[in-house]
């Protein structure tokens, strides 16, 4: 699960003002330069692919953190000039600045946008109507109409025609095994050694192997305190809930549907839902005197802090792996670090399924104003190949990635770079340009059988090994931490995610009105203001009182409403998922 910041942007209202922009923002679809929007590219045909060189304007959904906005120079963004002779000018932008670009009818040829904004593209007639261009100009698009008629689907869009462009589409979608657990709760591989590698028969059991921990390290190197357990509150209630429904075998199709492990629907902040589960450990941690009291106040930016200077006993996302490890790493300590604790049948997201119908945000637009909507087409379509697809993610055939013994492999030397070299995404641009892709990483392209994205291949795998994760799995009898936790679940020691996990689901979901909202969110600040207190108990008595207690406040609040809204959202998606997904090409 690539990290996004757990908000949802506003819906973008589309006002009449806006409406009278379009013939001011309207670009020439005759692929002649408009004034102000020059083509500012001068490379030679004979190097562009036999075409003349265009520049297009994109905007990211996100900002462009990892590279320079702006014209790209880097052998990635050189290898597509040359294929197809587009220069890419990115402006970097967040929601915000994607909002204001909408109102005031400032567009660039193509956008990246949520799905929210998207609906407000679309709506007020800023993004293009894609139809007729799909069919002369992308056909490689057109082999997953399914994706796109999902995200009609999403929208209520009933006018026959299609505005976006999915992206990290798979056909024939298979099971594929991540390097290493993504979400869960992540411990002390030393400390767990030192104690005999203990049975876990949950994840209640972690609670005294931690407070035994904690007597034994109360403080690191420096002399700073270490804490057992900890948390943040600016993600509103994520530290309770999210850890246990990747480990404990429940999944989060939205931001309120759930499921149980049996696969049958629950909200998040029901009485059996995947909240309380996480309160009620949160409360353990308090009895066993082993939680950070400061998780009641502190920030993201606060916990990390604690995470990265070796102050935590435990942490709950894979992508906090390497920065909290770099702790011990820059001590010459290797063997010491965080790997995904194993509990007797726990789940985990060691694994991944991309999707027939893509990822359900963002998408990609061709706006109103693009200079050149059949060369925007032609530009996108190219990274829904194979070829194009693998450039964007892998990088270039000879320079960066070459056939070894018959596969496609990343070559030695960029391994090497792009595990060590902070600035890689930055100097090749392999990576850089992911939203643009519509096929995901785990596609196979049946030329040669290597993954679109090389850094799934087995190669890349084993030589990002750290001394810590080799121990690891070797232990388990694996060759990596993924494929250790897959040797587990062969053995009927742990388990994979539920089958009810469909990565599309969040696309086909009812979302509610404005008024479900503002319950939700009232809701929410409840829970954010009343847990504390339940956490806080001393024994089981008191503890189950205060639950009773926030219970019926969320009761009178509107949940069960709320809760009645989500069950029906989330069978009518699953019913959609299954139509669409029938026959689905």
């Amino acid at each position: 699960m690539k990290k996004r910041k757990f908000t949802f942007a506003a819906l973008l209202t589309t006002t009449l003002s806006l409406t009278l922009l379009l013939s001011a923002c309207s670009g020439n679809t005759s692929g002649t330069n408009q004034p102000g929007n020059q083509n500012t590219a001068t490379t030679d045909p004979a190097t562009t692919g036999g075409k003349a060189p265009i520049t297009l304007k994109i905007s990211t959904d996100q900002l462009f953190s990892s590279g320079a906005p702006g014209i790209q120079n880097n052998p990635v963004a050189d290898e597509i000039k040359k294929k197809l002779g587009v220069t890419m000018d990115i402006i970097s932008s967040d929601p915000e600045k994607i909002n204001v670009m909408l109102a005031g009818g400032d567009l660039p040829d193509i956008m990246i946008v949520p799905p929210e904004q998207g609906r407000a593209a679309m709506n007020g007639k800023l993004a293009m109507p894609l139809k007729e261009l799909l069919k002369s100009n992308g056909p490689d698009i057109m082999n997953y109409q399914s994706a796109l008629d999902v995200i009609n689907k999403r929208l209520g869009n009933t006018d026959g025609e299609y505005y976006f462009i999915p992206y990290n589409v798979v056909a024939d979608a298979k099971e594929y095994i991540n390097y290493s657990p993504w979400i869960g709760w992540f411990t002390r591989w030393d400390y767990y050694k030192e104690a005999g590698y203990p049975e876990l028969k949950s994840y209640d059991d972690m609670i005294p192997m931690l407070a035994e921990e904690l007597k034994k390290h109360p403080k690191t190197d420096e002399g700073k305190k270490v804490y057992g357990l900890s948390g943040w509150t600016d993600w509103g209630l994520w530290m309770y809930h999210v850890p246990f429904i990747y480990a404990e075998g429940w999944t989060e199709n939205t931001k309120n549907t759930v499921t149980k492990p049996d696969g049958s629907y629950v909200h998040r902040f029901a009485a059996d839902g995947p909240l309380w589960r996480g309160v009620e450990f949160y409360n353990k941690a308090f009895r066993a005197g082993i939680l950070d009291m400061d998780a009641f106040t502190q920030k993201y930016s606060d916990y990390q802090a604690k995470l990265k200077s070796g102050q935590l006993l435990t942490l709950h996302m894979g992508w906090e792996l390497d920065g909290a490890n770099a702790y011990f790493k820059a001590k010459g300590q290797e063997d010491k670090g965080f790997v995904a604790q194993v509990v007797d049948g726990a789940t985990s997201q060691a694994y991944a399924l991309q999707s027939i119908v893509g990822d359900n945000d963002p998408w990609v637009i061709i706006t109103k104003s693009c200079k050149d909507p059949a060369r925007a087409m032609e530009f996108l379509n190219y990274f829904r190949t194979y070829e194009g697809a693998r450039l964007l993610t892998s990088g270039v055939e000879g320079v960066h990635w070459d056939l070894q013994d018959g596969k496609p492999e990343l070559k030695d030397e960029v391994i090497k770079e792009m595990t060590t070299d902070t600035n890689f995404a930055a100097k090749t641009g392999i990576g850089l340009y992911g939203k643009l892709s519509g096929l995901g990483g785990s596609a196979i392209d049946p030329k040669d059988g290597g993954y679109v994205d090389l850094r799934r291949s087995d190669k890349f795998i084993t030589t990002k090994l750290t001394p810590l994760d080799k121990e690891y799995s070797e232990y388990y009898g694996g060759t990596y931490p993924g494929d250790a936790w897959d040797k587990l679940v062969q053995q009927g020691k742990a388990k994979k995610l539920s089958d009810a996990y469909i990565p599309a689901m969040p696309a086909l979901q009812p979302q509610g009105d404005e008024e479900l909202a503002k319950k939700e969110s009232n809701i929410e600040q409840i829970l954010i203001r009343e847990i504390p207190k339940a956490v806080m108990t001393k024994d089981d008595a008191a503890f189950q009182k205060q639950k009773d207690r926030i219970m019926e406040m969320i009761n009178k609040a509107g949940f069960e409403e709320v809760d009645a809204f989500w069950k029906q959202s989330y069978e009518q998606g699953l019913q959609t998922y299954k139509e669409l997904t029938a026959n689905a090409k």
